[in-house]
């Protein structure tokens, strides 16, 4: 399967949490979290669409004046998704700077706070100084925050000690290959007309729709979708890529991970502590490498990567990464009460 979704960890596995994700052939990307972005370009700031935040600790905040400055001159309308309360913290950010040369700025801020059962929002344009305007909010029971006709993340509420974290998921309704040797055989020459017709395809437009293909030689040729459909490209399950951070080592938060990595193509999580610091990942509300790694194993996750290490394994830096993918390709790690299993 040739990947849609390019996904970065901003900051390696001991920074600030912030992961980049670029959509392959949109000319777009989504962040999940928001820690130090100083190492992104400008032109990679502006292909940001949305950005979710698991929770309001400044590590995975701290980017979001940088992210801001980016944006504030542009005709764009920035979404961020976020827990119960990121409406607050925002708009006192926001209220923190000088705004009485923004007048003519026609930046939009859009923020989505998720808490439980509804997704409540609220609008800041730089044009009225970025003062809060509360809008209609909607019902969001089964957690999906965020959906287009080619991708959509849905969120579930983690416990980190007396607050909640979210975390993400990030899925492709349905994945379609274009095969090469077929657009060489039928002359038609590879370009943006293959996202469109992709969009056609997974919007179900129907079958009898024309698209005008260019051809290689020269000049275009009118060809129904179906044809296409059946000449040029496969469908199979979407791809899926499954974001966790700071979350409790408690049996119910493990199973939550479970169910909302189940069958990713890949699972970013968070392996602060080894599991010989057990004891200090649960006082921290933090996992550990090994229950990270068992974690993406229960799940079926097909590749793991960890991050979000304590700085105390600095001289060991790969220790967390090899504890974590021992459990994930087969170790026998115990659970977070010390026996048994790590997870139902």
């Amino acid at each position: 399967m040739r990947s849609v979704f390019y996904p970065r960890l901003v900051n390696g596995s001991f920074g600030d949490p912030a992961l980049y994700v670029h959509l392959a052939h949109r000319g777009h990307a989504l962040l999940f979290d928001c820690g130090d972005l100083h190492v992104l370009t400008p032109r990679e700031l502006l292909k940001i669409r949305a950005v979710f935040i698991s929770h309001g600790h400044i590590d995975h905040l701290v980017g979001f004046d940088a992210l801001l400055r980016s944006f504030l001159y542009r005709d764009l309308n920035l979404q961020l998704f976020g827990p119960a309360g990121i409406i607050d913290q925002l708009a006192g950010r926001l209220a923190s700077y000088t705004w009485n040369l923004t007048a003519g700025f026609s930046f939009v801020l859009t923020v989505r706070e998720w808490r439980g059962k509804r997704l409540e929002e609220a609008v800041f344009r730089a044009e009225n100084g970025f003062a809060v305007e509360p809008q209609p909010g909607r019902d969001c029971s089964d957690g999906l925050l965020y959906e287009t006709p080619f991708c959509s993340v849905r969120a579930a509420r983690l416990d980190h000690g007396d607050i909640h974290s979210l975390a993400f998921s990030l899925e492709e309704p349905l994945h379609i290959a274009i095969h090469r040797d077929a657009l060489e055989r039928r002359g038609f020459l590879a370009g943006p007309w293959l996202g469109h017709f992709k969009d056609l395809v997974l919007q179900n437009r129907p079958g009898k729709t024309i698209l005008d293909v260019p051809l290689t030689a020269g000049g275009i040729e009118k060809v129904v979708l179906s044809e296409l459909v059946e000449e040029i490209a496969s469908t199979e399950r979407g791809m899926k890529v499954c974001y966790v951070t700071d979350a409790a080592p408690t049996m119910e938060n493990l199973r939550k991970i479970i169910d909302l990595a189940r069958d990713s193509h890949l699972l970013v999580i968070e392996a602060v502590f080894a599991h010989k610091d057990l004891s200090r990942a649960r006082l921290r509300n933090h996992l550990t490498a090994r229950i990270a790694g068992r974690l993406g194993r229960l799940a079926g996750a097909m590749r793991l990567r960890v991050f979000h290490h304590s700085p105390r394994y600095l001289d060991q830096p790969e220790l967390l990464a090899a504890e974590a993918q021992e459990a994930f390709c087969g170790g026998l790690p115990t659970a977070p009460g010390g026996t048994g299993k790590c997870c139902p």
